[in-house]
């Protein structure tokens, strides 16, 4: 998940396993990241990184420098391990192009402006045809929706994180008019900012 992302999880009664959460500092040092979203591993993968997950999890119980050490060396001995084991898996050959994920950048950096999908079809040297094509093709959603859609979870964040007023909000995404901001809002969330908020 992207910095500031709001996400949720949904457990069976059976789940299993472990969530990593980098700090962005730690984030700059591991060079090994592997490029894909997701990927499955199979039972005997797993088998093969579990210890390193246990051995670290015992490891943070210390607060010598030695410990620090030895888990940045474990979490890019797992990184390394699953950027292998992603590059190997054979369901992994079609992710989104780079295009698309320049494009998601580009409108993460651009969030409070008004920018047209042409326009950012410019700043990716394609055409908007082309921009519509690879947008429905890895995400079924044309590019205005998908803009709109990292509008809304970024409106979700400071509603949840912050005292900005749905007002302040809506202006720092680029939004003129809070009353068209709120009827966009509730048509996607089913729920009024100010509900979001309070819930």
């Amino acid at each position: 998940m992207r910095p500031k992302q709001v996400h949720n999880w949904s457990y069976s009664k059976n789940s299993n396993g472990y969530i990593a959460i980098f700090d962005k500092h730690l984030f700059k040092e591991l060079t090994d990241v592997p490029e894909q979203a997701y990927f499955d591993l199979s039972a005997k993968n797993t088998a093969v990184l579990q210890p390193t997950f246990e051995h670290l999890i015992q490891e943070s119980k210390h607060t010598d420098q030695l410990s620090q050490k030895t888990i940045l060396q474990g979490i890019s001995y797992i990184l390394l391990q699953l950027k292998r084991l992603a590059q190997e898996a054979p369901q992994n050959n079609t992710f989104p192009s780079k295009d698309l994920l320049k494009f998601s950048k580009l409108v993460a950096q651009n969030l409070g402006k008004n920018l047209s999908v042409a326009h950012y079809a410019a700043q990716l040297h394609i055409t908007v045809d082309k921009l519509n094509h690879i947008c429905k093709q890895h995400y079924a959603q044309s590019p205005k929706t998908i803009i709109l859609e990292k509008k809304i979870t970024e409106a979700k964040r400071l509603l949840y994180f912050t005292d900005l007023s749905v007002k302040e909000i809506a202006f720092r995404l680029g939004f003129e008019d809070s009353s068209y901001f709120s009827r966009i809002f509730k048509q996607k969330t089913s729920l009024s900012p100010t509900q979001f908020k309070s819930t």
